[in-house]
């Protein structure tokens, strides 16, 4: 079974979570159910690390998936 690396970044915070799961299809479900699990704090920090990354990595260190949440301010 393949081997994943869910990359989870805010700002100088970088945490890798290795999966192994049999496709890329079925790791996209994964780290989207991960997403929805952990959104709710990223976006605590976002006004610090205005950009909330995860990436899914393969074996080969390709990014196969990108999960990105940004923030922006505009002045009036």
């Amino acid at each position: 079974m393949p081997r994943y690396s869910l990359r989870i970044r805010q700002g100088e915070s970088s945490r890798d979570h290795p999966v192994d799961l049999p496709d890329d299809d079925a790791v996209w479900h994964e780290a989207a159910k991960i997403c929805r699990d952990l959104i709710r704090d990223a976006v605590d920090d976002l006004r610090d690390s205005p950009v909330w990354r995860l990436e899914v990595v393969n074996e080969s260190g390709t990014v196969r998936h990108l999960f990105r949440l940004t923030t922006e301010t505009f002045d009036h």
